[in-house]
């Protein structure tokens, strides 16, 4: 490995580092990889998606902005993880595939594009890391994963269920994509895990959907009475009796002292419960992929939701590592 990969931290106008376009460097330094069968030996792959689609809170949100400033916050690390002793970029080999082209006045032309680029990654034997973007990019990355074979246990971190039927009409939205993943890939509802659910920004057809449907439901107050154990134990069995899990982290699912570009609903988890969580069932069942989406950079403070994105996709794959 060069000396440079092993510095905690470069200055993002070095020009030795690659750059996916323009003066965004790649993800924490990797390769850039532009064409498809440059994939086959990579075991982890970086890929933005600069989608915002509907908007269903508020106004513009800016999430279309987070895969560059993930990128950017990236340069500040070395790949040591010291709690798992494992250095990844010593261990894995890790790739940046660069941005989906994504069409802002055509979905779905752009949830093809997504589609089309998460099953190269899949047909390349590797695991896809994806940032977004909105949550309904969720949708189009599962729809790669069923279409080729893969039987998902789907862990869905986020403070609001996003199982709504439509929203004005659209049923491709970002409040409605664990609802196309259950009715559109057929993806059994005891394979989704709906964890960290809180607030009043939850409709109660949500909850009335979940329930009927037998969707696993882990809300915020639940956790922390009763708490994480029992969710990781069955988190672990349903991803053991599947190929694996597939995780998507909405950032509001961790409190705005946390991830103050979130979308700020109080009482959610630290980054300490969330990356406990998630790299225990990531150390016993295989990972398939994941996202993490609905992180607001035009909102951040000193870019600590950006740096957030890159600890909890570095935390992740240092887990796999030491799976049991």
């Amino acid at each position: 490995m060069s000396d440079e990969l092993l510095r905690p931290y470069v200055r993002i106008s070095e020009p030795k580092y690659p750059r996916v376009y323009l003066d965004v460097p790649s993800f924490l330094a990797s390769r850039v990889v532009r064409r498809c069968e440059e994939l086959r030996d990579r075991d982890f792959v970086f890929l933005g998606v600069p989608w915002e689609g509907a908007v269903t809170w508020g106004s513009w949100s800016g999430c279309q902005l987070a895969p560059m400033h993930v990128r950017r916050a990236s340069l500040r690390y070395g790949g040591f993880i010291p709690e798992f002793s494992v250095d990844i970029l010593s261990e894995v080999r890790l790739c940046d595939f660069g941005d989906v082209a994504v069409d802002p006045q055509d979905r779905e032309r752009t949830f093809h594009k997504i589609t089309e680029s998460v099953s190269r990654v899949l047909e390349a034997g590797a695991t896809p890391i994806v940032v977004g973007g909105d949550h309904s990019i969720t949708y189009p990355i599962l729809k790669a994963f069923t279409s080729k074979g893969f039987k998902p246990t789907v862990l869905h971190f986020d403070a609001h269920y996003d199982n709504l039927p439509s929203f004005n009409g659209d049923r491709y939205a970002r409040c409605c994509p664990i609802r196309r993943v259950i009715e559109d890939l057929n993806i059994p509802p005891s394979k989704v895990f709906h964890i960290g659910i809180r607030g009043p920004r939850n409709a109660r057809a949500s909850k009335e959907y979940a329930d009927s449907v037998g969707a696993n439901v882990y809300t915020m107050w639940r956790l922390r009475e009763e708490g994480f154990t029992e969710l990781v134990s069955r988190a672990v069995e349903e991803g053991k009796d599947s190929d694996g899990v597939y995780v998507t982290i909405c950032m509001d699912v961790l409190d705005p002292s946390s991830a103050p570009a979130g979308a700020g609903d109080p009482m959610g988890f630290t980054t300490y419960e969330l990356l406990s969580t998630l790299t225990k069932v990531v150390k016993e069942v295989p990972l398939l992929g994941m996202d993490v989406v609905e992180l607001y950079p035009p909102m951040d403070v000193r870019e600590m939701t950006s740096h957030l994105a890159v600890w909890i996709i570095m935390y992740t794959i240092a887990a796999t590592l030491n799976r049991s």
